[in-house]
């Protein structure tokens, strides 16, 4: 919004205009019984920023005086809800939505100049009659400046974190579970744990614990809450132990604000059936969605491998006690059953997949009395195993290799290994998942022949099981830390570009899959595919020209919203009947098309990628699923907004910074400004053109020191006076003088002012602590234009010294702020050296072209940038 309305036009309508909701209840409101005073008569620093705030896509609220007031824009109306009055000037504690007492204080510190602060991970949570959720927002709070130069407000801007909030909460409570149920040997004590642990999260706000019987199921441990959810005659705990399928119970209907409950199986991961059934309520203030699935899911495996963890022990126990009463078991059997314990021990403390490798290739040959071992990971969906053990290094195996240990991983059974005279010395057996897929498999051999019993067929069944479960526990917990690691990566990115790279890069490292492409919109109808360079030239080739009527799935999930998952390649031949495929010929057998959502829920984007080896996506599968699309749209937006913050600050300081004029004859000029930062940040470079007699004209490019508004102002009223002073006709040498005179020392910057007269052919140069111009004599290496030292701007105190250069035709004369130069841990000399080196490779090219490679070749500043380029045309 332009805080200087057409003529004719008051500011106030033109704030109820295109101010929004906001906007028009700003305007309706009668301010003259206020600190801020009747809105007419508002100072312009605080139509600025309210123009800044107005016009924010993300909740923003303007806090300006005493008090202070606030000024909420629409999306910020919009987070508190209808529970909450957010009309604007309201007390601060009925519009903030945190803790008042924490906030006042730390406004207060802002305006009082200690700079600007934060307020992490502030729950937002709607009232109880509201049927909303709860979300998480860090607020960062910038000082806004009025025209004393003192911070007389206060802009507040929200970023949402409730997935990371959300999640780190539900990581915690994992990772409790897992230390409570820790080295536990008796499965009493460890639904007793289980339940204790989990009573009374946020998460789970209700759980019980129901362990398998031979009669049924049997309550083992409840958190003891009076009154809990749902008709406990009414949930199905026969079903969920007959079938393994968890069921949701929504609230009664006399009820209704209880939570869904779901019912779920603990999963044995030495048994067909479950170890019991787990009842949890779900969180009431997330929504049932996939993620909270999962979660509960993960719940319920880790309380099942706890509980096998304990059964081992206790049959170890049990045998024990039946060797000293029947002296059956031999000594053989003994220390098997004792290995067998030491094994489920060193499993469970086991962190991550290379600590359960550690484990496997040296405590199983000890277990079974193997002489050599070999362990392979079949990673799902990659086309090769994992392989490492007998004292062979690690390396890779392809699964199609004809050797037992991949043909057990392939096709899921146990393989004999004939010795020298065909008898069985050895065997591959496969690791199963709790949903039937393979995790990899144990190939081990024996000294001479292996008899064929049920002792030795119980024992690997109890060491597959056993090793089943720690690897599925660590390709979870690998999933978890790759999400965690894939969400710091999006969070530090701050534009599209960046977002973009991080997400083929990470999102598929985290998914295990190969050949991502991520389709967005181009100009009009077309869509652009970006991938990384590994993608084959042959097979990128095949996505140039797209358009949002391509049939392909990529383009479908962007055009559609769809998210199409083909299980292999006849899967895509059935649902794209006709249709290429370029993807399976690269060698993808799974593949995915996931599409990425904006503002509105409408489709921004879609995530291509694959796998070389089939890969059923399971439940858990597909929440992460979600979980990768929810980080990247949020990534997504966030850069897309801190664009449209950046291109609405950078207009802003257009506004600020150029001249409207006529080029002299004889010459060629570009200007440029770039803002230091993305988001709501006015910098204190400017520049500036005054046309003069006879053809001549005045390049002023200045620095003020700082950024927000405060600069901001000091540089607009510095350029409208060395502007008014140029065109009066001041002497040059005296302009700097005059400005200290006029303005005071209450100010520190820099600025340059070169007077070019193309028909003299030369450039006058004065120059107030500011970097020296660049000068390119046609036909000659670059130069800087050296002057006489001169003191900074404010601190000038007698005439400057004018240095008078040769300025001839083809000559290309170069102005700028160091932003353009200077780079945090690298010498000022080694960024002027880089210009000079960018400027001669495009000196014969048109000043437009040349502005644009200095800034493209001199990027990454963290500082403003405002360049002038000048020719002598002759």
């Amino acid at each position: 919004m332009s805080d200087t309305p057409p003529d004719g036009v008051r500011w106030p309508d033109a704030v109820a205009a295109t101010g929004g909701g906001a906007g028009a209840a700003i305007t309706a409101r009668d301010w003259s019984d206020t600190p801020l005073g009747p809105i007419d008569d508002w100072p312009q620093s605080l139509r600025t920023a309210l123009a800044l705030c107005l016009h924010s896509p993300a909740p923003t609220v303007l806090w300006w005086g005493d008090g202070p007031l606030p000024l909420p824009n629409d999306a910020y109306r919009r987070l508190l809800g209808p529970g909450r009055d957010a009309a604007p000037g309201r007390p601060g504690a009925e519009v903030w939505p945190g803790d008042w007492d924490a906030l006042a204080p730390l406004l207060a510190g802002v305006r009082a100049g200690r700079g600007a602060a934060d307020s992490p991970d502030v729950p937002v949570r709607r009232a109880p009659e509201d049927a909303g959720e709860d979300h998480w927002f860090t607020f960062t709070h910038s000082p806004v400046t009025d025209e004393s130069g003192l911070p007389a407000g206060v802009l507040t801007v929200g970023a949402e974190t409730t997935a990371r909030v959300v999640g780190a909460g539900r990581l915690r409570l994992l990772t409790a579970l897992g230390a409570a149920l820790a080295d536990v040997t008796d499965p009493e004590e460890v639904a007793r744990r289980a339940v204790k642990t989990l009573a009374g999260a946020a998460p789970v706000p209700f759980v019980q614990l129901h362990l398998a019987t031979p009669n049924g199921t049997r309550l083992a441990a409840a958190d003891g809450v009076e009154n809990p959810p749902g008709p406990v005659d009414g949930w199905p705990l026969a079903e969920v132990l007959a079938d393994g399928t968890p069921r949701l119970v929504p609230p009664a209907g006399d009820r209704p604000a209880d939570p869904v409950v779901a019912v779920l199986p603990v999963p044995d991961p030495g048994a067909a059936a479950p170890a019991g059934v787990l009842v949890a309520a779900l969180d009431p203030r997330r929504p049932v969605d996939a993620d909270q699935r999962a979660f509960v899911e993960l719940l319920a495996r880790q309380i099942g491998a706890a509980l096998a963890v304990a059964r081992a022990h206790r049959h170890r126990s049990a045998d024990r006690a039946e060797l000293r009463l029947s002296r059956v078991l031999s000594d053989r059997a003994l220390r098997r059953a004792e290995a067998l314990a030491r094994l489920a021990g060193a499993l469970s403390s086991a962190r991550g997949r290379e600590a359960v490798v550690e484990v496997l290739t040296t405590v199983v040959p000890t277990v079974v009395d193997a002489v050599a071992l070999r362990v392979a990971i079949a990673s799902p969906g990659r086309a090769v195993l994992d392989v490492a053990g007998d004292d062979a290094p690690a390396g890779p195996l392809p699964i199609d290799a004809d050797v037992p240990l991949a043909r057990a991983v392939r096709d899921d059974a146990v393989l004999p290994l004939a010795g020298a005279d065909g008898r069985p010395t050895g065997l591959c057996l496969p690791l199963r998942s709790g949903d039937g897929g393979t995790l990899g498999a144990l190939e081990m051999r024996w000294v001479g022949p292996v008899a064929d019993d049920e002792a030795l067929r119980n024992l690997l069944d109890a060491v597959a099981a056993l090793c089943s479960q720690a690897l599925q526990r660590a390709e979870l917990t690998g999933s978890a830390q790759a999400m965690a690691g894939f969400a710091a990566r999006l969070s530090v990115t701050r534009s599209t570009a960046e977002a973009i790279e991080v997400i083929l890069d990470a999102a598929t490292t985290a998914l295990g899959a190969e050949l991502p492409g991520l389709a967005m919109r181009a100009e009009g109808r077309r869509v652009r595919l970006w991938h990384h360079d590994d993608v084959p030239g042959t097979l990128a080739a095949t996505f140039h020209d797209l358009s949002v009527d391509d049939p392909r799935p990529i383009v479908r999930a962007l055009r559609d919203g769809e998210r199409i998952v083909l299980r292999d390649r006849a899967d895509f031949a059935a649902r794209f009947p006709g249709l290429p495929d370029p993807v399976g010929g690269h060698g993808l057998v799974t593949t995915v098309a996931l599409p990425l959502f904006g503002a509105g829920h409408r489709p921004i984007a879609s995530l291509g990628f694959g796998w070389r080896r089939e890969r059923p996506l399971r439940d858990t599968d597909l929440a992460l699923l979600d979980t990768v699309a929810d980080l990247c749209e949020q990534t997504l937006e966030r850069v897309r907004l801190a664009a449209a913050e950046h291109n609405l600050v950078t207009r802003l300081a257009g506004r600020l910074r150029s001249s409207a004029l006529t080029t002299p004859r004889g010459m060629e000029v570009a200007t440029r400004y770039r803002p230091a930062m993305s988001g709501l940040h006015l910098g204190g470079d400017w520049y500036d053109l005054v046309r003069q007699d006879g053809d001549r004209l005045a390049v002023v490019v200045g620095d003020v020191v700082g950024h927000q508004v405060e600069a901001a102002a000091d540089m607009a009223q510095l350029r409208t006076m060395l502007n008014t002073l140029i065109r009066l006709g001041v002497p040059l040498e005296e302009v700097f003088l005059r400005l200290t005179e006029l303005l005071g020392v209450g100010f520190l910057g820099t600025c340059l002012v070169v007077v070019v007269d193309p028909v003299a052919r030369t450039a006058r140069v004065a120059r107030a602590g500011h970097p020296h111009p660049v000068l390119l004599p046609a036909g000659q290496p670059p130069r800087a234009v050296r002057t006489a030292h001169a003191l900074p701007l404010g601190m000038v105190d007698q005439p400057m010294t004018v240095t008078t250069i040769a300025f001839s035709p083809g000559d290309v004369l170069v102005a700028y702020t160091d932003g353009l130069v200077e780079r945090r841990g690298r010498p000022y000399d080694e960024g002027v050296a880089a210009l000079y080196r960018s400027l001669v490779a495009v000196r014969d090219e048109p000043v437009e072209a040349i502005a644009d490679a200095l800034l493209h070749d001199l990027a990454g500043s963290e500082d403003d940038q405002a360049l002038v380029v000048l020719r002598h045309l002759g």
